[in-house]
Formats: structure tokens, C-alpha cells, sequence
């Protein structure tokens, strides 16, 4: 059953269904509802939560096993199952049919494709997900609705804003949803709420346009070691978290890498490129001649390894392994010759 971002919290309040698909170009909405499933799988009793990461060479059999065994204290499961490139593959889809036909009352399943080319709802193991749960698209928001989806937000914070302050953050954020969750937030903590007019937003907020995660990775795809080490030095002096920054890379990276391999299938590069929805930028042919599906594969693994550095489990500065993986993204530092 399809059920658009807006209407996902409101649907999970009927019930948990025991699958669930995220996938689409907005990477906001997505985030928040994935948010909702776990709050509402805890509170069902889904207290256990297994997340696999579908890299190459995967052991789909631990989907299977997953899906059909006990959990070590009886407990009941979220599992999520994360598939960066949105494919499966032919021995993924038959597991993933396969666990659609034999839904466990002790197991959520959510699989996370991130941007996927318009094939995927076609595809067989999607259909069986969707009719035995539900999937949720994100659209790109269009850029006549932000300043609607703005007020909204900033009304449930407590503001009543005007129309030219509306204009202003809409500008500062340029379509970035993510940054204008940052913006009302830091508002909540200094403004007081009421009314909102443009000079107060303007004391307040900082300029979103000029420092942010998805500018870092235009830069470092686009090839510019250097003005992504500025950025991503503005970003951490601005305060921004790691994960923050993590999640917007790796987003694109996803997104490259659905490029990559429709440009490997025999589809022409730059028809590829277009087929990404929201972000059709003019860096990502170049990043995808670059690196390649294979080197987009390998800073997959190495945003893995930013993670656990983010979460204590490595030994090793995440700032520092942030700057390599950006390095590695814009294609390493330029030789010296000696």
C-alpha cells in the first residue's frame, strides 16, 4: 500500500504493518518517518533492533535468519535492512518475495533504498513488500511549496511568521530541508515564539546557503578537494554534527552510484544522470566518469567506517576520517612532482 510522507505517522497510529519501503529523493521526510516506525515499534514492543547494510558480497541468508529466528531474550524486532544502490539483485528480490509471503508477527522489516530510478517500483520483490505493507515515496519538494511547508513548520514551533521573513529563510535554505529543520530549531532555542518578522530571522539565523552538508559534497564531487576541506572547516566551526553531514554524503553517494550502474546497463551517461530526480546536477556525470561504480562502492564502505568513528566503535577522530572520505570523493590530492 503506497502512503505519501505526510500521511505515515497518522497510518502507523492504525497499526504497525510488518513491512515497510523507503525510498525517494527527499531525504528529510524519509528520515522522519523512519523515526516514527522505530518510536512505534518501541512502544508496540518491538524492543530488539537489527540493522544490515546490503554491501557487495552481502549473505542475503541473514535476512532469512533474521526473519525467521528468536530473538536471544524472546524479544520482538525491528529489522532493518539498508540497500544503498536501491537493487537487490536477483538473489536479494527471491529473499525478499520470499519474506513478503511469510510475514513474522515477532519482526518488523524496513528496507531503506534511498533514491531509486523509476524501475524499482516495477520490480517483483517491491510489489510483494508494498501489497503485504506499506511504501513511502519522497518527492522532491517543489520550489513553490517550500514557503507553504516553511510556515507549517514554524507554526507547530510556535511562530507566526510573515511573509517576507518567510522569503528570507527560503532563500537562506535554497530548497534545503534538512538545513531548515537546523534554522527553526536554533530559532526554538533563541527567538521567542509569536510573531516573526524578517529582521528578528535575520539576527538569528545564520546563512544556510553559504555553509552546508550538501554544498560539501557539490564541491567534493565536483572535484575540489580544497573548497570541500574549507567547507566542511565551516560547517564543524558552525556546529554542525558529524552524522549530519555523514547522512547528506552519503545520500549523494547513493544517488551517484544508481547513476553509475544504469551508465553500466548501456543507458547513455548524461540520460542517467537525469533520471535522478531533484538533482540533476551539472557534477554528477563528471563524479560518476571518475570514480566509477566500483570507487563509489569503496567510499560506501569508507562512510561505514566514518560511522563507527562517530559512535565510538573506531578509534579514530571522525572529523579526520570525514576529510578523507571528501579527499577520496573529489578524486585524492593532486600529485606533487619532485
Amino acid at each position: 500500500m503506497r502512503v505519501r510522507t505526510e500521511e505515515y505517522a497518522r497510518a502507523l497510529q492504525r497499526g504497525i504493518a510488518p513491512f515497510h519501503v523507503f525510498y525517494g529523493d527527499e531525504l528529510l521526510p524519509l528520515l522522519e518517518c523512519e523515526d516514527a516506525l522505530r518510536s512505534a515499534a518501541r512502544a508496540q514492543g518491538f524492543s530488539e533492533r537489527e540493522v544490515l547494510d546490503v554491501e557487495p558480497g552481502f549473505d542475503w541468508s541473514r535476512v532469512s535468519a533474521a526473519c525467521a529466528g528468536m530473538s536471544l531474550f524472546g524479544d520482538r524486532k525491528l529489522l532493518e535492512i539498508r540497500i544503498p544502490t536501491g537493487k537487490p539483485g536477483t538473489e536479494g528480490g527471491a529473499v525478499l518475495r520470499e519474506i513478503a509471503a511469510h510475514p513474522s508477527p515477532d519482526t518488523v522489516v524496513a528496507v531503506h533504498l534511498g533514491a531509486s530510478d523509476r524501475d524499482t517500483e516495477k520490480a517483483a520483490w517491491f510489489k510483494a513488500l508494498d501489497q503485504a505493507g506499506v511504501s513511502v515515496r519522497a518527492w522532491p519538494m517543489r520550489r513553490g511549496d517550500l514557503p507553504g511547508w516553511l510556515r507549517q513548520r514554524l507554526e507547530a514551533a510556535g511562530f507566526r511568521p510573515d511573509q517576507e521573513a518567510l522569503r528570507m529563510l527560503a532563500e537562506r535554505v535554497e530548497g534545503n530541508l534538512l538545513a531548515a529543520r537546523q534554522e527553526i530549531e536554533k530559532l526554538k532555542l533563541l527567538a521567542e515564539p509569536g510573531p516573526l518578522d524578517a529582521r528578528t530571522l535575520a539576527g538569528v539565523v545564520t546563512d544556510s546557503a553559504r555553509y552546508t552538508a550538501f554544498d560539501l559534497c557539490d564541491r567534493a564531487f565536483e572535484g575540489d578537494h580544497a573548497a570541500a576541506a574549507r567547507t566542511l572547516t565551516g560547517l564543524r566551526a558552525e556546529g554542525e554534527e558529524p552524522l549530519a553531514i555523514l547522512g547528506a554524503l552519503g545520500w549523494e553517494i547513493r544517488k551517484l552510484l544508481a547513476i553509475a550502474e544504469r551508465h553500466a546497463g548501456g543507458e547513455p551517461l548524461e540520460r542517467a544522470a537525469e533520471s535522478q530526480r531533484g538533482g540533476a546536477k551539472r557534477h554528477y556525470a563528471a563524479a560518476v566518469r571518475r570514480l566509477g561504480a566500483r570507487g563509489l562502492h569503496r567510499l560506501l564502505l569508507r562512510a561505514t567506517r566514518v560511522d563507527r568513528s562517530v559512535k565510538g566503535m573506531e578509534a579514530a577522530d571522525p572529523w579526520d576520517e570525514l576529510l578523507s572520505l571528501l579527499i577520496d570523493a573529489a578524486g585524492g590530492l593532486p600529485k606533487v612532482r619532485g
